[in-house]
């Protein structure tokens, strides 16, 4: 009868081949995830450790969810679902719609701390909390009941490129926070993954009109790899800020850096002013 730690051993293996996989390799990389998954989903069911099957079912899930969505290319010329959609316009400051420092690419680099977390849509909750009238807790469900938006914006990453004209399907933020109430005491809000990742903004960014979480781009939902099954975006804002997979807003009375503030980025993250790194904070 296999042990706890041989299933989860093949688990650790199938995790490992996605997490590392090189940049072409993706494909293979989730074919052999896929078989060790498959090896470790009979071996718990022959242990009949239900909570293992859960954790394996939900892996599958997510690489399933993958796959497909990396199989439909991406579509050049995508002008949204129809209706009304929002334009998020340039900063005043801007002098050019490319910030200094940037280079434009068509693709969607993937970057982001620790490995994809699985989604459980019957465990998931969105929270907003603190300096709040009300602690908000919604389901997955709750969330997409809610007023929505489709919104155009671009997107700038402290690494250096840029991706223009993102489809972005979602909620504003200012619609969540509405039910929460904030207090006059909340300045700011740590926004988090439900993990280690937050990323720290004032209260009066999140209140933009083009501020919102999404759960799909271009038309079609996010892959796992690119936030799914939420993430924020802020289109003014130096793609960190944009928290893949939120989870919670936390509203604060005074400003707390995130997880990259603390390692050494800008606390503000302008790209007009290339505000990258904290050292220039004092210029």
């Amino acid at each position: 009868m296999p042990t706890r730690a041989q299933i989860f051993k093949q688990i650790e293996i199938a995790d490992n081949f996605i997490k590392y996989a090189r940049p072409g390799g993706e494909v293979k990389a989730s074919q052999r995830a896929q078989r060790r998954y498959e090896k470790a989903m009979k071996m718990a069911m022959a242990d009949a450790d239900d909570d293992a099957v859960k954790q394996i079912q939900l892996r599958i899930g997510d690489l399933a969810r993958s796959a497909a969505r990396d199989a439909e290319p991406e579509i050049d010329d995508y002008e949204g679902l129809g209706g009304n959609i929002q334009v998020s316009d340039l900063p005043q400051h801007a002098r050019d719609r490319v910030p200094p420092g940037q280079r434009i690419t068509r693709g969607w680099p993937v970057l982001h701390v620790g490995g994809v977390p699985r989604f459980d849509e019957s465990s998931w909750q969105l929270e907003v909390a603190g300096e709040v009238a009300a602690h908000v807790s919604l389901t997955y469900a709750e969330l997409k009941a809610l007023p929505g938006m489709e919104m155009r914006s671009d997107f700038h990453c402290v690494t250096g490129w840029s991706k223009f004209d993102n489809y972005w399907t979602g909620v504003k933020v200012t619609t969540i926070l509405d039910l929460a109430t904030p207090r006059k005491s909340a300045t700011h809000v740590s926004v988090g993954d439900g993990d280690e990742y937050t990323a720290n903004l004032p209260l009066e960014v999140l209140l933009d009109d083009d501020v919102m979480v999404a759960w799909a781009h271009n038309g079609k939902d996010l892959a796992p790899k690119h936030g799914f099954p939420l993430r924020l975006v802020v289109p003014k804002y130096y793609g960190w800020k944009s928290v893949k997979w939120v989870r919670s807003f936390e509203l604060i009375a005074a400003d707390r850096r995130g997880f990259w503030e603390l390692r050494g980025y800008h606390n503000r993250a302008d790209p007009w002013l290339e505000e990258r790194y904290s050292y220039q904070e004092s210029r």
